[in-house]
């Protein structure tokens, strides 16, 4: 154990994966943390998810050992509240799940001996301090306790076998979810111990193992999958038994570094001391500081890898989770840090310098990720002062209706959009003399978190267990010519459920399905005689099996339910060439792109379908015009090129050697299609392409704009769409220069000619406002009313701008060193106001921004400002008498009427 204590995080991980590559397993890299190709999950939760096609058995490896580190991010559920981490020392939002896995090979045996050996023999944790669960059994699902487990650990391992402890299906059964693949699971626990403390013996491990506490820790779960939860709830033996496994890195990496806190290794402490640097604070020193160091650490860990995967901080999905995330670690530093401006991402490099080794797409992409949080923190701060105002307002509220309480609802609103936490709006109600309406914000909370898990539900496509043992589908929309829009096929299954669409599963099928950004076809399936039984609307993919998604237009007992039923698959072919068109061109757009703009630019996301195509990449700023016209022109010469269009299946690895392009966040099988596009575009991709560039036709670029900070958008037309829209332009123009009296190239020159006019108009109508604005002060000065040495008045100007009303304003305060005066306009439906106090009048209580604000309260809007000078504007001109009224009296209140 103590030449543990020196080794770094880097060291332990490969230790980990070279353990078990020595016992045949393969090395698989992470997946992604933000999965693009699975919408049932915003982020890669467990090691076990880019396998959940094995384990549903409707996928297969090369391998049936595997073992990886693989990069996770959980922020719901039992054990990962958002709100506690930092709090504690063990909590996180990003972690790594170590973890190694068998597909039908090696089962309890093995999995139980090795987890033992590495834990005690390669790294040496003392024996006496360890602890082990198995499943007890339930009698619910008439499951027996699972005495395999709890033999093999007695047999084939020296554990005390005191420590060998049973519990029942919450702590020891793992189910994939309500239906699917699952079994028992046997734990190991470390007791930590405490100041001088000892392990614990068999009479007090009530207190310890699975107890909730800090001393009690699993450090490695063991997944037997042996049973598939069917639909109705019973269980049924799986023909192929698997191992699934996973150790939470950060923790055993403490327990191995002689650590009390996960923050306190070597995967930490490098954020900490960055931090410091940047904020001149001390960890340790404080606790309520320290509290922020452990929430900046972990989130801006998450945030660094979901970003370098792809994902990007946004109001919807996992972007909005993303958002959360920046937002907490941002308000923490900002209170417990007194850091008001954006400093986190001056913390990515280091985040880069730990984890990449691990993870070399951080540091490909460090100041693509330090770009993204710098901007949301700049975000942040603009939105976090809106909220201060807001929060001003909903007091207003409080204090109108006389009350000493907050409503809980209103005030739970300030935490949702603008990342108020519940401590922060207390502390500004306490300030105020004030409760919070706790009530009503857990009522509110509640409310939130259930629209969330319903916004954030994925409406299954087809259940673990329809999904269970069927083979993959054999795509046939690469073959060439008609076999690869129309073939036969066999039904396999077909499902027909309430709230939506039918599906069939075939046996073979030339319909693409979604992925890579490009949709999946649609078309029809054809019964035995030819006519159209099954209309496909969407084809989309479940592991290696492909759903046809879409309405039945006979019933599926007649034509889709007899053993061996066959149809004829049929592709639109139409709407698929111009896909094609559609997609070839993105990949000549992305290589233009990194021409023009530079190397850095990576494909951030894209949508490519019948009717356009949208590109999304890393770039920092907006593209000239030149630089558009250069990179539309790049990709028509490649088309009028005619340059041939080829596929080859090649090696990864092979592939990456050659300069082959592969997008961030996706993941590869080990091999993988090459798209050749005249040997100028090389890129992987398993979507449908023409045969060769000229196929395209005419490429035209629509928009380019920012979809978030470092990424921008360009959205472009092929083929008869792009011709359409160069048609379409034509005219346009041809009308403006016939509504301009002017030829087409003429139209500039024509547009210069009349804003010159309308320049000279102005300056004619502002010089004649000049003459009105003294009129208008002549007016105001008039109706001026010396009270107790004060000039005073409220005055009602009319339809005067919010311009007219501020020069008024200037004149006003040349009348007299003593003055309250109120001026209020009207500008496009606003209420423009006005309103100074100086000399006496402050001397006698009267303060220009506090009247704002009672002008506020009725025009609606904002109003504040000094106590010498205030404006603002209403927006309801309706209330602009009550406003009126209400500063009259507080002008009669303190002049005297």
């Amino acid at each position: 154990m103590t030449s543990n204590l020196h080794k770094s995080a880097a060291q332990v991980r490969q230790e980990f994966i070279d353990y078990f590559v020595q016992r045949g397993h393969r090395y698989v890299p992470s997946s992604p943390v933000a999965p693009l190709d699975d919408a049932t999950l915003l982020f890669t939760n467990a090691g076990m998810n880019q396998f959940k096609d094995v384990f549903l058995g409707i996928g297969k490896r090369d391998y049936r050992r595997a073992a990886n580190s693989q990069k996770c991010i959980r922020v719901s559920g039992k054990h990962n509240d958002l709100e506690e981490v930092g709090l504690d020392t063990y909590h996180h939002t990003f972690f790594e799940m170590l973890g190694n896995w068998s597909f039908g090979d090696y089962f309890k045996e093995d999995a139980i001996r090795w987890s033992w050996e590495l834990l005690t023999g390669v790294w040496g944790l003392p024996k006496h301090r360890l602890w082990v669960t198995v499943f007890a059994g339930d009698e619910r699902d008439g499951l027996p306790a699972d005495d395999e487990a709890a033999r093999i650990w007695r047999e084939h391992t020296d554990i005390d076998p005191t420590h060998i402890l049973r519990f029942g299906r919450k702590d020891n059964f793992w189910e994939m979810g309500e239906t699917g693949p699952c079994g028992p699971c046997t734990e190991i626990h470390i007791d930590r111990g405490g100041p001088g403390s000892n392990p614990l013996d068999g009479a007090d491990r009530a207190i310890g193992v699975n107890a909730g506490n800090e001393r009690f820790m699993e450090l490695w779960n063991n997944v037997f999958m042996q049973f598939n939860r069917r639909d109705d709830g019973k269980l049924v033996e799986l023909p192929a038994k698997h191992v699934d496994t996973g150790m939470g890195f950060e923790r055993v990496l403490a327990v191995l570094q002689g650590k009390a806190s996960n923050y306190d290794t070597d995967l930490f402490q490098p954020l900490f001391r960055r931090m410091e640097q940047l904020t001149g604070l001390r960890y340790g020193a404080d606790p309520a500081a320290d509290i922020a160091f452990r929430v900046c650490a972990d989130h801006v860990r998450a945030l660094s890898t979901a970003i370098a995967d792809g994902a990007l901080p946004s109001n919807e999905g996992r972007g909005y989770v993303l958002r959360r995330l920046l937002r907490r670690a941002s308000r923490f530093g900002r209170q417990r840090m007194n850091m008001k401006q954006p400093f986190l991402f001056d913390v990515v490099p280091t985040v880069a310098e730990v984890l990449g080794g691990a993870f070399p797409e951080l540091r490909a992409r460090e100041e693509h990720i330090r770009t993204a949080i710098k901007s949301e923190e700049e975000s942040f701060g603009v939105t976090l002062e809106r909220g201060l105002v807001l929060f001003d307002q909903l007091a207003k509220k409080v204090d109108a209706g006389g009350a000493k309480r907050l409503p809980g609802g209103d005030a739970y609103d300030l935490y949702a959009t603008y990342g108020f936490p519940q401590d922060l709006v207390e502390q500004m109600a306490r300030e105020r003399g004030w409760s919070l309406d706790a009530e009503g914000w857990n009522a509110a909370q509640e409310k939130h978190r259930t629209a969330s898990r319903s916004e954030g539900a994925f409406k299954q496509l087809l259940s673990a267990e329809q999904l269970t043992g069927l083979p993959a589908t054999r795509s046939l929309c690469h073959e060439a010519g008609a076999a690869g829009v129309r073939a036969k096929a066999r039904v396999l299954r077909s499902f027909s459920s309430a709230g939506q669409k039918d599906r069939v599963v075939l046996d073979a099928t030339p319909f693409y399905a979604e992925s890579g950004g490009q949709i999946g076809d649609s078309g029809v399936l054809r019964g035995a005689q030819g006519a159209v039984v099954f209309e496909v609307e969407q084809t989309l993919k479940l592991g290696p099996v492909i759903v046809h998604v879409g309405k039945a237009l006979a019933p599926f007992a007649s034509w889709a339910e007899s053993s061996g039923a066959e149809v004829s698959a049929e592709v639109d072919v139409q709407r698929r060439d111009a896909t094609r068109r559609n997609h070839t061109a993105t990949h000549l757009l992305h290589r233009a792109l990194k021409e023009v703009l530079g190397a850095h630019v990576a494909q951030q996301g894209s949508y490519v379908g019948p009717d356009r195509l949208r590109f999304d990449f890393s770039h920092g700023k907006g593209l000239s015009a030149e630089e558009l016209e250069r990179i539309e022109r790049m990709v028509n010469e490649r088309v009028y090129d005619n340059a041939p269009v080829k596929t080859t299946v090649e090696e990864l690895d092979a592939a990456k050697s050659r300069g082959v392009v592969a997008m961030f966040g996706e993941k590869y099988e080990a091999q993988v299609r090459v798209l050749d596009v005249g040997g100028w575009s090389m890129e992987l991709c398993g979507g449908t392409h023409v045969r060769a560039a000229g196929d395209i036709g005419p490429f035209v670029v629509l928009s380019e704009r920012a979809v978030a900070a470092g990424v921008r958008r360009i959205e472009a037309l092929t083929g008869g769409e792009a011709l359409a829209h160069l048609q379409g332009q034509r005219r346009a123009l041809s009308a403006a220069a016939q509504a301009l009296k002017t030829a087409p190239d003429e139209i500039v020159g024509r547009i210069e000619q009349l804003q010159a006019q309308l320049k000279e108009a102005r300056k004619r109508e502002a010089a004649s406002n000049k003459a009105d604005i003294t009129t208008l002060f002549e007016t105001v000065k008039a109706r001026l009313v010396l009270r107790a040495g004060v000039l005073a008045g409220v005055i009602d100007l009319g339809d005067v701008d919010g311009e007219s009303v501020r020069e008024l304003g200037e004149r006003v305060k040349s009348l007299s060193k003593d003055l309250a005066v109120a001026l209020l306009g009207r500008d496009d439906g606003r209420v423009p106001f006005l309103i100074a106090c100086e000399g006496a009048a402050l001397s006698k209580g009267l303060k220009a921004g506090d009247l704002a604000k009672l002008a506020a309260q009725h025009l609606g809007g904002g109003g504040g400002g000094r106590p010498t000078l205030a404006q603002g504007q209403g927006l309801n001109p309706a209330s602009a008498p009550a406003a009126c009224a209400a500063l009259s009296e507080a002008l009669d209140r303190a002049l005297g009427q």
